[in-house]
């Protein structure tokens, strides 16, 4: 065999390699894409399912603040009722409506804001009004609670409306 033989016996065969090697890397990467495919679409799938979570989650936070706002009020009703007793009856029975609703205020973790002889914060007092004091310890003291502030789990829910002591400047 002469070498011209020999050499185009090796192109064909190289050849016939290159055609293998090229079929393989398109079935490949057909099972690429299709993998891909498969991929793309489960997170599609996922993140829709997850927004649709979402919003059902604030749907039923929703619904749940309105049955919560509920039981409240059908509890502030019995105040209303004996209100109207009270006003029937010309007795006194403000007091026992007093106790009662703040019966209610702490069923439902609600307290009052200490604030008279409490150094002023701002977090937690609302300054109305300011009166002149002598005394050094009373400057920035509150010197009266004008509305009562209330706490929800310790946390703000009506800052105490207040009059704070300021120091009277001795000319």
């Amino acid at each position: 065999m002469p070498d011209e033989e020999i050499e185009l016996e090796e192109e064909v065969i190289e050849e016939e390699g290159l055609k293998d090697k090229l079929k393989k890397m398109r079935e490949d990467l057909k099972a690429c894409r299709k993998e891909k495919d498969e991929h793309l679409a489960g997170w599609q799938r996922a993140k829709a399912d997850f927004i649709n979570a979402r919003k059902e989650e604030e749907k039923s936070r929703e619904t749940f603040v309105k049955f919560a706002q509920a039981s409240v009020l059908l509890e502030f009703l019995k105040i209303t009722d004996s209100l109207e007793m009270a006003m029937k009856h010309g007795d006194g029975g403000i007091k026992q409506i007093y106790s009662q609703a703040k019966d209610i205020l702490k069923q439902h973790v609600v307290t009052q804001i200490e604030a008279e002889g409490k150094k002023f914060d701002p977090a937690m007092h609302e300054a109305i009004e300011k009166e002149e004091v002598d005394d050094e310890k009373k400057d920035n003291v509150v010197v009266e609670d004008l509305q009562r502030g209330w706490l929800l789990f310790e946390k703000v829910l009506r800052p105490a409306k207040v009059k704070v002591g300021v120091l009277k400047i001795k000319s």
